[in-house]
Formats: structure tokens, sequence, C-alpha cells
């Protein structure tokens, strides 16, 4: 008889990417361990097979369905969540209950002081089992877990594989030789003999389960311990390999790890984990994971930390869940959490907050630093608000500062006194100075756009201008800088020009300018200023050729001077502003402009 076919182990659920990248070791370690549960579950369909008929075991649940009882399981748990992944695997009704209820199938799911859980059956017809098991963080993941084992509980397959396996004799015996075939009838070619199939690789063996966090292996847990010196006070009998829930040191203690609250005048020292809280005036020191808080005036040292570190330096060698909060903080691993300091520096896959004087994040994904001077390097910078803000990577989303460079392929919206962009600009840049590699809007007094618009312009007014000058910007913003000569009038006058604009594309030839100038007239001989024009004008432009366009268009112009004649600029008259017709110094008109442009 063939062996049955396996069915394909459940791919595990995917979360966001953010996710992904943030699954612990742990996780890994628990997925090996659902794959032995699917072994066992498959290893025991197969003997059920292939060996004799054994008594009848323990029935899945009925229609009736199974009672859940949720006691004091870890806080980051759903009872409902894990409920509803209990009846997807069971595929029976689940119903959360405050107590179990004799004569009905129950679970009962307890959470346990070092952070693993336990899980037991109890089903109707007396039968009872449990297993502990260390859950990941991630509470989906969490549920998924203690679904399988829920799983393996009802159908007990270890139960039933290690029955099926008992009734086999020591030595199988040796398989029966087929009947010889009958030969084939006269004129019939015999078929080929079946090739034979070929053996299936043996899985390979699972990883052994990482240790529970809140745990060292080996190692004597005690409810209390005062230490002058390491190995001077209760260490002194009890060594240092011991698990205190509650540990008083005067200079310094070394313990393996604390489950409570440690004090200490001096230093406190543990070798392998913290869960719970260390409070020192020198230095914490936890070579492994912490859960929990550290509090000193001096320094923290973490292997991961999940939950908080308060003092004057604070390390961590690996992730960071909660928050690290003093004048230096560093972290080597992606930080779930928030640096607040005078500098901080993060290096991992990512980072989500910074707040301080300097913040430095070396991550894939940076999300916000906030101080007077803000680097982050890796593919995606989220937002950066300081003086100065640097971006070294794939994009940057916001910078907002006294100065704000992006050195990467692109960012988004830059906004301070100097901007710089070595890539594309994917939405704005507004300050005084501008520079971009390609921007579709760049509003500044001076915007430098390498692959931009660059014309010159010649164009003429009515009251006698006549000005040469450049504009150059970005797709739909430019500047406007030019110098010019008056012609008409008592006398020439010499003009410069500084405006800005956007532009707008009606048709392949055809665009529209909305500018808005200041014209300053220079008396010759000295450079002084006898009037000022303040213009706003709407041009209508055509391309004549692919280097050549003729552009016109109406505008509003008021002029300023010191003397009433000065401000007649207009040669068909202008209306006062202010004053009576004679010795208005201000006044206004409307006009036209002509000109041409190179492109």
């Amino acid at each position: 008889m063939n062996a049955p076919a396996l069915a394909p182990l459940p791919a595990p659920p995917r979360g966001s990417p953010r996710r992904d990248r943030k699954t612990s070791a742990r996780g890994a370690a628990l997925r090996a361990g659902v794959l032995l549960l699917h072994a066992l579950a498959a290893a025991g369909a197969l003997a059920a097979v292939t060996a004799p008929p054994a008594p009848a075991l323990a029935e899945e649940p009925s229609a009736a369905g199974v009672d859940l009882v949720v006691d004091g399981a870890p806080w980051t748990l759903d009872p409902d969540a894990v409920r509803a992944a209990i009846g997807r695997e069971l595929g029976a009704d689940v119903t959360l209950a405050r107590a179990a209820t004799a004569g009905r199938s129950t679970l009962v799911l307890r959470g346990e002081p070092d952070g693993r859980v336990t899980l037991s059956y109890s089903a109707a017809d007396g039968r009872r089992i449990e297993r502990t098991i260390d859950v990941p963080e991630d509470p989906d993941r969490a549920a998924e877990a203690i679904a399988l084992l829920a799983g393996n509980l009802v159908r007990d397959e270890a139960a039933e594989l290690a029955a099926a396996l008992g009734k086999r004799s020591p030595e199988a015996p040796a398989a029966a030789q087929p009947a010889p075939a009958a030969p084939p009838a006269a004129g019939r070619q015999a078929p080929p003999p079946r090739a034979a199939r070929p053996a299936k690789a043996a899985r390979p063996a699972p990883a052994p389960p990482e240790p529970p966090p809140c745990a060292s292996p080996g190692a004597t847990t005690v409810l209390f311990g005062a230490d002058v010196l390491p190995l001077v006070g209760s260490s002194t009998s009890t060594g240092t390999n011991v698990v205190r829930r509650y540990s008083l040191n005067l200079v310094a203690g070394y313990t393996a790890g604390t489950t409570g609250i440690e004090l200490s005048a001096g230093a406190s020292i543990s070798s392998s984990f913290l869960c719970g809280a260390q409070l020192s005036t020198v230095a914490n020191l936890v070579f492994g994971p912490a859960r929990g808080v550290q509090v000193t005036s001096g320094v923290n040292v973490v292997g991961s930390l999940r939950g908080a570190q308060i003092g004057a330096i604070n390390a961590a060698a690996g992730q960071v869940a909660g928050a690290q909060v003093g004048v230096l903080n560093a972290a080597a691993g992606q930080i779930d959490g928030a640096q607040v300091g005078m500098a901080n520096l993060a290096v991992g896959a990512s980072m989500d907050l910074q707040l301080g004087v300097a913040n430095v994040a070396v991550s894939k994904a940076t999300d916000v630093q906030i101080g007077l001077a803000n680097v982050a390097v890796g593919e995606a910078t989220d937002v950066q608000l300081s003086l100065v803000n640097v971006a070294a990577g794939g994009s940057a989303d916001l910078q907002a500062g006294l100065t704000n460079v992006a050195a990467g392929e692109s960012a988004d919206v830059q906004i301070g006194l100097l901007n710089i962009a070595t890539g594309k600009v994917g939405s704005a840049q507004i300050g005084l100075v501008n520079y971009a590699d390609d921007s579709p809007f760049s509003l500044g007094l001076f915007n430098f756009i390498r692959k931009g618009r660059l014309h010159v312009d010649v164009w003429g007014l009515e009251s006698g201008i006549v000005v040469a000058g450049v504009k150059h910007g970005s797709e739909h913003f430019h500047n406007i800088y030019g110098i010019g000569l008056r012609t008409i009038g008592n006398r020439p006058l010499l003009v410069s020009a500084l405006g800005l604009g956007g532009r707008f594309s009606i048709h392949q030839r055809a665009y529209v300018d909305l500018d808005v100038l200041g014209y300053t007239l220079h008396e010759p001989s000295t450079l002084e200023a006898a009037a000022t024009i303040a213009q706003a004008r709407a041009l209508l432009g055509f391309r004549l050729f692919p280097e050549l366009a003729i552009f016109g268009g109406p505008s509003f112009n008021v002029s300023f001077s010191r003397t009433p004649r000065d401000a007649r600029l207009s040669p068909y008259g202008s209306a006062p502003l202010g004053a009576d017709d004679a010795s208005s110094t201000e006044r206004a008109w409307p006009g036209l402009v002509l000109g041409v442009q190179l492109f």
C-alpha cells in the first residue's frame, strides 16, 4: 500500500513588512516546534495506516464545541483572537468561559511567571493533558502557536503515535514476496518493470528551543539575596549562578538574573537577563535581554531592551522596544520606541523617534528626528526637524530647518533657508536658496535646478523700458533677473529687474506665465535710485521654433519715486495713489509687455 500523501505545511500568516522585519529569534525556534507538531501528526497518520487496528482513541470535540478559560495570560494576548484561532484549528465552536464546566471539553490557558504559557485540555470523558510552551512576542503568531498546541492536545497526536508504534513488533517481518505475475497472453508483449520509488529524504531535526526570556538554564532561583560585593554576602553560600526575586547590593552585586527588583548603592550586574527593575547610583549591567526598567545616575547597559533605560549613558547591544532617556543614548538594533537625550545614536533595521540636540540614525527606515542637528543614513527617512538636517540614502519625505541636505535619490519636501537635494524633489522646495537635480516646484530668491528650465528673455514695456534677462527654475516656478534701459523721457535711466513667477503649459508650443517683478530705475552717473516700479503681468507665449518663442500680455504697474515728475512713467497717463494729482509720488496704470524668449 502506498504511503498517504502528507499535506503541505501551512504558510505562516504574513504581517506588514515592518512586522516581518521585527520578528525576534524566538519566532524561529517556535516555528521549528510547530514543524515538529506537524511531523508528529503526519507520522501518526502514517503509522495508523500501516499498523494493525488499535483500540479507539479520543475523538475530536463534537458539535457542542469547546470552552476556553483564560487564566492570567500575558497582557499582549487578545483572548478573543486566541479563541478564533483555536476554532479555526479544531473546526469547532470555541466559547470563552469564566471557569471549567463539569462534563464539557475545556481548554485552560494560563500564563507562567517566566513569560511562557501553559495550555491544558480536559476532555468530557475525564482525560486531561497539558503542555507548556514559549510563545513569540508578536500577538498574531502567539495566537497561531497556541492554536496549533490546542489541536495537538485535543487530538492527542503524540499519544496516538506512541500507541500505534507500541503495538508493532520489535522486528518488522520481511515483506511478503509478491506472487509471480501471470505470463502475458500470446502475441502481447510484457510491460516493462516499474522503477523503484526513491526513498524520501529524512527531515532535518528541529532546532532546539531558545531558553525563555526570564530564565537562566542551570541557575538556582531564590527569593532574596544581599551582597556587599560579589561572593561577599548571600552569594558566599549560594554562588553567583542564581536568579533572585529581590536583590540588595551595597557596593556591587553579580547574579544570573533578576525577576523582581534589584537595588544597589553601587552597581548591579546580571549575566543572563533582567525581568523587573534595576535601580542603582553607578551602573546597571545586563549581558542579555532586559524586560523592565533600568534607572541610574551613571551607566545602563543591556543586550536587548523591552522597557526603559533612564540614566546618564544608556546602551543597548540589540533591539529596543521602549525608550532610552539620558544624556547619551546608543542602540545597535532596531528601535520600536524613542531615544530622548543630548546625543542619540541608533544603528539598526529601523528607528521610530529621536529627540535631542544631536541625532544620528544609521538605519534602513528612520521615522522622526527632532533636534539641533539630525543625520540619517539609510534607505528611507520620514521627518527631520532641526537647524541642520542631513539625509543620506534612498529618500527623504520632509526636512524643515535652516539648512536641509538630502543626498539621496529623492526628497519630497524641503523647507528652510538653504535647501539642497542631490536627487529629484518630489513635491516642493521652499527657502531662500534652493538647489535640486530636478524639481517641479522650487520657491526661493535663488533657485538652481540642474535639469530645470533656463531661458534668455528680451522684453519691452509701454513706459519705454527695454530689458534683457535670464529666466530659470523648476518645471512650474522660475526666477527672473535682468538689466536694461529706459530710452524715453527727459533723460535716460538704467534699469535693474528682479522677479519670480509660475508657468502653466497649455500646449506643446504654448504656455502661460504669471509673474511679479520689481524694476529699479537708476541715474546713470551716480546709480542713485530715481524711481521703482512694481509690476504684475500675465503673458501668453508661443514657440515659433524649438529655440525661439514670442510672448506678450497685459500688466499692472505701480511707481514710487522721490519727486512727482519721476513718478510719471506712463506715456498715456496714470492715476495718483493717496494724494492729489499734482503732488503724488505714487501712481498706477495698466500696461503692456512684449518680448521674445530663447530656449
